[in-house]
């Protein structure tokens, strides 16, 4: 039974990350610039988040800075339920940071920009290593998404796919449903990789753009979710590179009596290798997510024994010292007398202070509202980008129309939106020379609505409205709509 102090790791799915660039000023005035800008780019309140930094870059005149945050009341349930099995939290880090520690354990010699990506059950971790550091994405794209689309596919619960899902990819085919079951695990492994491409993809762009640095020339996979049969192979097809698994191990030596798969394990360790050699490194990354309360009251319960000690003391010291401060309880009842008088008035500031406190918690409201009209134009902007990055890879095609229509949701509480848009699509596909091929046309556009679909944004898309009666009018253009439905939790 393990007891005792110990560092636990968060996972990414817990995590909200944001990378922010801020004014080079002094460390002991960064957390408060931090403080300021994160509020402007997360969904919560900071009094509900625990939340660290680790800068990634500073230039002198500008510091960028990887904000990591978990929401408050899952922290504190986590240390509640570790407490009760004799485990003291010592720290909680991030995952999101401690791959790029093993990375620099595992090949201290690396100069090229590499992208190391980490697919986790729930999440994937993209971290862009180069010399002079790292920049992070975490998506929400992982080994739990291919078994809910096999699911989805075979229309079987969860945990059956799940289980067919690891049996199918470690060659055991018996019972697995016959040849129409494994063409729709195969479809279903197939359409996880294009998501996981097109998100490296998304993901790079985004890291040249963002830190003006050079393609990555290699790409280490890991985790448990990077087992999908030929999924290296497609991955350095498509993006023209070399793809390798990522070997935390390298320069760690394991003891003897290990009796595990190193094939397995190397994709599971990476984490714990990381946080677990972060001391030897000159410019180790990492965060501490655990609570300012309870990491002091840590400290408190190491002082414990000289305290106790204290106690002792202070009960074996002279009796006759006792009698001394007796002979004086006359002057310090007139003292007490004299603090009561001076305590009353303040007695009466702090309720007017406590009054103060509630009217300013009112206006506090009143301005995460407002703060909520700022988070709107960072998220269009980003939006916009998507929409332009979807429209330049399907090809002649453009927008005529963007039309957002908001409504209350039916718990009055919120608010439901979607997005319209309206454009054409030049027509250049024909089967002969007098007839159009719709068939071709159909699925471009299904292409770029899936594009928009893939948004962040975006949560799911309607059934394009496409208006054939324009070809039979002698016109090279084809119009079309789409209504696409916005993640309430990132209103446009």
């Amino acid at each position: 039974k393990l007891s005792g102090r110990a560092t636990f790791i968060a996972p990414g799915h817990q995590l909200l990350t944001k990378t922010l660039r801020i004014p080079h000023v002094e460390d002991s005035k960064r957390a408060q610039i931090v403080a300021f800008e994160a509020q402007q780019n997360i969904p919560y309140p900071l009094s509900e988040v625990v939340w660290d930094t680790q800068v990634v870059g500073d230039d002198g005149v500008e510091t960028e800075v990887l904000f990591i945050a978990a929401k408050a009341d899952t922290i504190d349930r986590f240390c509640s339920e570790v407490s009760g099995f004799g485990l003291v939290p010592e720290a909680i880090s991030a995952v999101t940071v401690l791959d790029y520690n093993a990375f620099k354990a595992a090949y201290p010699n690396e100069n090229d920009d590499v992208l190391l990506i980490n697919i986790g059950a729930r999440s994937s971790n993209l971290l862009f290593c180069n010399p002079e550091g790292f920049f992070v994405r975490n998506i929400q794209l992982g080994g739990n998404s291919l078994t809910q689309a096999i699911a989805d596919s075979i229309g079987k619960p969860f945990a059956q796919a799940e289980n067919l899902k690891v049996r199918f990819f470690s060659g055991d085919t018996q019972s697995n449903g016959g040849e129409s079951t494994e063409q729709l695990i195969n479809s279903a492994a197939e359409g996880f990789m294009k998501k996981m491409n097109q998100e490296i993809t998304r993901s790079i762009v985004n890291y040249r753009r963002q830190k003006g640095g050079k393609a990555p020339k290699r790409i280490l996979l890991t985790g448990r979710g990077s087992l999908v049969p030929a999924l290296s192979e497609f991955l350095s097809e498509k993006q023209s590179m070399d793809v390798e698994y990522f070997d935390p191990l390298n320069n760690v030596s394991v003891d003897g009596g290990v009796d595990l798969d190193f094939n397995i394990l190397r994709l599971q360790i990476g984490e714990i290798v990381g946080e677990a050699v972060r001391p030897t490194l000159a410019n180790a990354a990492g965060v501490n997510l655990l609570p300012e309360e309870i990491q002091s009251s840590m400290e408190f319960a190491g002082r414990k024994p000289f305290l106790a000690l204290a106690a002792v003391c202070l009960a074996l010291s002279p009796f006759p010292a006792w009698m001394v401060y007796t002979s004086n309880a006359a002057e310090y009842r007139e003292s007490a007398g004299q603090i009561e008088q001076t305590v009353s008035p303040v007695r009466t500031l702090t309720q007017s202070i406590a009054e103060t406190s509630e009217r300013a918690e009112s206006i506090r409201d009143t301005i995460q509202l407002i703060e909520g009209l700022v988070d709107s134009k960072s998220n269009w902007l980003e939006f916009l980008g998507e929409l332009q990055e979807s429209l330049f890879r399907t090809e002649d095609v453009w927008l005529d129309e963007l039309r957002v229509n908001r409504r209350a949701a039916t718990d009055g509480r919120t608010t439901e939106y979607t997005v319209t848009l309206r454009g054409r699509m030049l027509i250049r596909e024909s089967v002969r020379e007098d007839a159009v091929d719709e068939d071709a046309l159909a699925r471009r556009i299904q292409t770029l609505i899936d594009s928009f679909a893939d948004s962040r944004f975006i949560v799911s898309a309607g059934t394009p409205n496409i208006t054939w009666t324009s070809i039979a009018e002698g016109l090279n253009v084809l119009p079309f709509s789409i209504n696409l439905v916005v993640d309430p939790t990132k209103p446009l």
